[in-house]
């Protein structure tokens, strides 16, 4: 689907609901890719999502500096 738009003075661009609806997204990556401007979706993440996905010996979770080294040596 292409469809025309206009740049408003302030750098705005309209995406039109239609294909709002089909991304599903707010949040955008914006490229320049040889002379095209290119917008991708990007998919938000909740955090809750990531619990459990490393696992790390760790006592003390509050403990940044523990948790940093053994991130580093689990990756």
């Amino acid at each position: 689907m292409a469809v025309v738009v206009r740049m408003d003075r302030q750098g705005r661009v309209l995406i039109p609901a239609s294909i709002r609806k089909k991304l599903s997204s707010n949040l955008f990556l914006l490229k320049v890719v040889e002379g095209e401007l290119r917008l991708k979706p990007i998919k938000t993440v909740k955090l809750t999502e990531l619990f459990d996905s490393i696992e790390v010996d760790v006592e003390d979770f509050t403990d940044t500096h523990e948790l940093r080294r053994a991130l580093t040596r689990e990756g």
